[in-house]
């Protein structure tokens, strides 16, 4: 009987054998993930506009100057700032009288507290703005002599009764801490825009940082008014 003809079997890979494509796949997989983890751990974080958040939430915000001026300026001042008090007291009315009055700059004020303890302060601005008192409010804060007393509920109360409040809800919203929220809110946004501390301005989103000389804010102005 013939024998059958032994059929040679196909020779697989070794067991050991590596597949070097699967492996290089997952290498640069892996390379590719690490650099996208690299870049969004390192890139400059995003910065959000306080004049849009102004605009889309006008109540948390206290305007003065015409709405279409070219240029926003924001504010972000505490109550218990010497340099903010030193800022209003030699600076806020020549830039208001200036550039304010003749419409080329509208000045967005950010209520805020840089401390729990000047949270008080910031939420009665507020409780004065419901009465249209809002600047006179503040001025008579920073005009105070003793920023120790103007904090306490007591230079607060009279810091209102000088400039003619209405008393009775007056007290009510300081007592209830009407606006808490609201300095919260804006303490937050203020963290996202870049606020580190204060005064801290913004003229159409850039970022000026401490009280700089009266200078400095007319130089920017005329770049921007082309003047």
């Amino acid at each position: 009987m013939a024998k059958k003809p032994i059929k040679s079997k196909k020779q697989g890979k070794a067991k050991g054998d590596t597949n070097w494509l699967i492996i290089g796949g997952v290498v640069l997989a892996g390379a590719i993930g690490l650099f996208a983890l690299l870049y969004f751990a390192l890139r400059e974080p995003e910065t959000q506009s306080l004049a849009q958040y102004c605009a889309e939430a006008p109540q948390r915000c206290v305007a003065l100057g015409a709405a279409d001026a070219p240029v926003k300026l924001v504010e972000v001042s505490d109550f218990g700032c010497t340099h903010c008090k030193d800022f209003h007291q030699t600076k806020a009315e020549p830039l208001k009288e200036t550039y304010v009055d003749s419409g080329q700059v509208q000045w967005l004020f950010v209520p805020y507290a840089l401390r729990p303890e000047t949270v008080p302060a910031a939420n009665a601005a507020m409780c004065a703005n419901e009465q249209g008192k809002f600047f006179e409010f503040t001025n008579a804060m920073f005009d105070s002599a003793d920023i120790a007393f103007a904090l306490t509920r007591e230079g607060i109360l009279a810091a209102g009764e000088a400039v003619g409040v209405e008393p009775d809800s007056f007290l009510a919203c300081v007592s209830e801490g009407r606006f808490n929220n609201t300095i919260n809110v804006n303490q937050q946004a203020a963290s996202a825009a870049r606020v580190t501390g204060t005064p801290t301005f913004f003229i159409n989103d850039q970022i000026v940082r401490g009280n700089v000389p009266l200078a400095e804010f007319e130089s920017q102005f005329q770049a921007i008014l082309g003047s």
